[in-house]
């Protein structure tokens, strides 16, 4: 018990932020169609070819941005084109009508409420470092909830008081423990997979070299030659850079799901290494909460709210321990004088 104590002292305010910003960013399709509805006001869910979106991307370029990449996800979310400013790397992003190819509303990547909670999320707010402080904080609240949950379990409760009502610390102490036995296992999961989350290469918050200012071949041509390897729904596009001349298509295909093409010769290639594997691929479902059944999202937003409440409520605990231990000594003594 006392193990788990110390470690809920230790990382008690990092656990806080983490599961209030991993709250907030379950619930952020929600608020992203609160927020900023044009975004998201389509037309309808038809998909045009990518060249269509890229056409309508070129003519709103501004002044040394440049294409990076185009986003096709299907349902009822808009085409999304990523534009890359060299000068200082800030990223713009065009939201398109699927079926129009009109551009319903631009903002920057990564801006407002949402994207200041993501990154400190991700990595509170130092980019590598802050990820590997991330992981070690989510391997502290591991251990945290497994000490709890043991002692839940299997620890000796102390006998109520033969008289007079339960005190009130005794009372909280009870919520914090059977919450935190409720919620063991949503949060146990949650942390894993952010702990294999943040120290994946794959999943590193880093910028990525510019992209070139216009490459060789239209995306049309480079879409027909990746068509050579995939048929499947084309999901997004990553245009050339000045470190790798190459296109990147990801498609919804369990077999061929990226494709490389060279941006000089058309040559197409499948490049399985850059693919994103399978287990991880379902770690990142389960801890975001998207790609599941709709029950994913309310989940996760639970799961989050339910860890708030343990580790506010065991910091309070904690807080206040100090304060009642030496009264009840005072107590003892005083108990223990008229009988010696």
């Amino acid at each position: 018990m006392r193990v788990h104590r110390w470690l809920g002292l230790a990382i008690g305010l990092l656990a806080i932020a983490l599961a209030l910003s991993g709250t907030l960013l379950a619930c952020a399709p929600l608020i992203e169609r609160i927020a900023a509805p044009a975004r998201y006001r389509i037309s309808g869910e038809t998909r045009r070819d990518a060249g269509a979106y890229a056409d309508t991307a070129y003519r709103r370029l501004r002044p040394g941005e440049r294409i990076a990449a185009l986003s096709m996800e299907g349902g009822s979310s808009p085409v999304i084109v990523t534009l890359d400013r060299v000068s200082d790397r800030a990223r713009r992003q065009l939201f398109l009508d699927p079926p129009t190819a009109q551009v319903l509303a631009s903002g920057w990547a990564d801006g407002g409420v949402t994207g200041v909670v993501r990154w400190l999320h991700g990595g509170l707010f130092l980019s590598g470092v802050g990820r590997w402080i991330v992981a070690i904080g989510g391997m502290g609240a591991l251990l945290a909830s497994l000490t709890g949950l043991w002692a839940s379990l299997f620890r000796q409760r102390a006998k109520p008081a033969a008289k007079g009502p339960p005190r009130k610390e005794t009372r909280k102490a009870s919520w914090h423990a059977r919450i935190g036995l409720w919620s063991a296992i949503p949060v146990l999961a949650m942390t894993a997979s952010g702990i294999v989350l943040a120290v994946s290469p794959g999943h590193a918050v880093a910028l990525s070299t510019p992209p070139v200012p216009r490459p060789a071949l239209s995306v049309r041509h480079v879409v027909a030659s990746a068509r050579h390897w995939s048929q499947g729904r084309l999901v997004a596009v990553e245009w050339p850079t000045e470190r790798s001349p190459d296109w990147t298509l990801r498609f919804d295909d369990s077999v061929y799901g990226t494709v490389k093409v060279a941006d000089d010769t058309a040559g197409a290639v499948s490049a399985p290494a850059l693919a994103v594997p399978v287990a991880l691929s379902w770690i990142s479902r389960l801890h975001e909460g998207q790609s599941m059944p709709w029950i994913g999202i309310p989940l996760a937003a639970l799961t989050g709210v339910l860890a708030i409440w343990v580790a506010t409520t065991g910091l309070i605990g904690r807080a206040r321990r100090p304060a009642v231990r030496p009264a009840r000594r005072s107590a003892d003594r005083r108990r223990r004088g008229p009988a010696a």
